[in-house]
């Protein structure tokens, strides 16, 4: 009996290693664009940022593509968009704005993983909390915005020890929705989030063609606090394909955040960028946005 209890705690460590040494694996490979950047996205020694007490420091959070696949913030719709970029080192009563870009694409499930999810849910009707990968670890728990909302909660510990005082999340798309997550779930660590185009889960089709990522959708809205949630800044166009202010309702009926609708914007997204998913980041949206400064100078 004392034999297999060592073997069994044996295999739980051994699986548990296994898990963490994939993830710092994946995070190796993406974090080395991580960085604090200037107004051209140029990343400088961090040495250079004296005074922390007195800094602003805005954390951008990328978006994601599918879950078995890293992001990296290389990519040109990862990129610090130019309405953050144009923050840096502008002052907010007596506190200067600095940036840090955070890439956090790490994997999630594996192909595998998501076809097993899926034809558990065309089973059933529901999703599965039941099924694990080979280490026990189950799939519902390896979402890749999972991952995501650790790095960027983990960074943020890392930054308070440094000295950090007012931090402010800022992200687009999956990396919004994670921005948004964790200041509902942490409310006393982060002063405040700027999210552009929050989505997760796919598009609009995704979702009606796989009913299961609808599913996801709303096993991820309720891991959000939103009674906790407050001093949030979020825009949403009604030609992004991800999600509208229509089927954000859940954030813009809240009266605690600034819920913008910039569907009267005449901006257009690039292609290379997301089109209308990508609004917020285009040069134009920078050059005509007047909601994000005010608000910066409403919670500081």
């Amino acid at each position: 009996m004392k034999k297999l209890l060592i073997i069994l705690l044996f295999i739980i460590f051994s699986s548990n290693v296994y898990a963490d040494s994939k993830f710092d694996k994946d995070l190796k490979k993406v974090s080395k664009l991580n960085g604090f950047t200037d107004s051209s996205g140029k990343i400088y020694p961090a040495d250079q940022i004296s005074n922390k007490e007195n800094t602003i420091l805005i954390i951008y959070n990328h978006g994601s593509t599918v879950d078995w696949k890293l992001d990296k913030c290389s990519s040109a719709w990862n990129k610090i968009p130019p309405a953050i970029l144009q923050l840096h080192d502008q002052k907010i009563k007596n506190l200067q704005i600095k940036l840090y870009q955070l890439c956090s694409g790490v994997k999630g499930w594996t192909e595998n993983e998501r076809v097993k999810m899926w034809e558990a849910h065309e089973k059933s009707g529901k999703l599965s909390y039941e099924l694990a990968d080979k280490n026990g670890t189950p799939l519902i728990k390896k979402q890749k915005q999972l991952f995501k909302q650790k790095i960027i909660n983990n960074k943020i510990d890392d930054f308070t020890k440094q000295g950090f005082n007012n931090i402010v999340l800022a992200g687009h798309s999956a990396g919004a929705w994670a921005s948004i997550t964790l200041k509902s779930q942490f409310p006393e660590k982060i002063d405040g989030v700027i999210a552009f185009h929050p989505a997760v889960s796919g598009t609009f089709k995704n979702r009606k063609d796989w009913p299961w990522w609808e599913d996801v959708r709303t096993q991820l809205i309720g891991l959000m606090k939103l009674e906790n949630l407050k001093n949030a800044l979020v825009f949403a166009h009604n030609k992004d394909h991800y999600e509208t202010p229509k089927s954000l309702s859940f954030l813009s009926n809240l009266k605690s955040i600034k819920f913008v609708d910039i569907s009267g914007l005449d901006c257009k997204g690039e292609a290379k960028l997301g089109r209308g998913h990508a609004i917020t980041l285009t040069k134009c949206f920078a050059e005509k946005d007047n909601n994000i400064v005010p608000y910066l100078e409403e919670i500081f």
